[in-house]
């Protein structure tokens, strides 16, 4: 903790204990997350390795946001400490993520989407940087990247299932082909409930760093397909009227569902993942519902008929 501690020091006047920090997340991504504690004050400090190329996108990509007016905890300090490393003081979003109030009642969970809907549609159109580099943009190869992902862990280890028979069906390299096709904003590239943040009477976006080039429907499809939150089909589709009118046009069937496809399998995939390989077994219980998602979206896709058997 020693450079977060001269960070505090350096931004706060302050010299920080060993009890004023509080782990809340411990090799994550490759980064340590902990709470601060400072005289009635508290704040978040990071520090992380070069284990993945988009931890050192965090900073640049929360300034870049914010000077776009879209809701990402202020930067406070920030050292870099090598290749790829760093740490950093942020500002302290709290622990409220949407996640946390899913047993709501859909009426008052219902404005809470609205909110971080609009957040993502004001990160879509944010201009892409010229000062830095996002993470490389969705291409055809990240796309099948992500449906080897799904089929390697999901199909693979989780079911039992032999992969290569449905990463094979020319069906998978057509959707890859279709959506690299497309013309590309900034994304997210997790936005699910777990990175909505409620805090102070606003709406904020947190793990940002994996933002890239992409389409706007992925993040919709990660938001309103998210494994964690079990929406119900009315409710994604009322949701999906308010994501028209918060951007003023229809929304494109086609690729919506193209991007929704993707982005479950990707989930499940990672799901399967960090359940089996990590032994985190809270993700293996989610993978019902991310199933269920994707069943409700084959039919009429493309994917049906490689897809339809293997999850029936």
């Amino acid at each position: 903790m020693k450079e977060l501690s001269s960070l505090v020091q350096r931004s706060f006047h302050a010299v920080p204990r060993e009890e004023d920090f509080k782990t809340l997340a411990l090799g994550a991504s490759g980064r340590t997350i902990v709470r601060i504690r400072l005289d009635g004050r508290t704040c978040i400090g990071i520090r992380w390795g070069n284990d993945r190329a988009d931890n050192d996108s965090f900073i640049p990509a929360a300034r870049h946001l914010r000077a776009h007016d879209v809701n990402v905890p202020e930067i406070y300090d920030y050292e870099p400490l090598g290749p790829g490393c760093g740490a950093a003081l942020v500002e302290d979003l709290g622990d409220a993520n949407l996640l946390g109030f899913r047993g709501e009642p859909w009426p008052t969970l219902r404005p809470r989407y609205v909110r971080a809907m609009e957040q993502l549609h004001l990160l879509h159109n944010c201009p892409f940087p010229e000062d830095f580099s996002l993470q490389p943009a969705f291409d055809e190869a990240l796309y099948r990247w992500e449906q080897a992902y799904f089929a390697e862990h999901l199909l693979g280890t989780h079911l039992g299932m032999e992969a290569a028979p449905f990463l094979n069906h020319p069906a998978l390299k057509e959707l890859a082909q279709f959506l690299a096709s497309l013309p590309a904003r900034p994304v997210h590239r997790d936005s699910q409930s777990q990175n909505v943040h409620i805090h102070a009477g606003k709406t904020w976006l947190i793990d940002f760093q994996g933002m890239r080039g992409g389409r706007p429907e992925y993040d919709l499809a990660s938001l309103v397909y998210d494994g964690y939150a079990h929406l119900a089909p009315a409710q994604v589709q009322e949701l999906l009227r308010e994501w028209e009118r918060i951007t003023g046009h229809p929304l494109d069937e086609r690729i919506f569902r193209a991007c929704a496809l993707q982005r479950v399998m990707q989930m499940l995939g990672a799901y399967a993942n960090i359940g089996h390989n990590q032994g985190k077994t809270w993700y293996l219980a989610q993978i019902p519902a991310g199933l269920e998602h994707l069943r409700r979206l084959l039919p009429g896709s493309t994917l049906a008929e490689p897809l339809a058997a293997m999850l029936a």
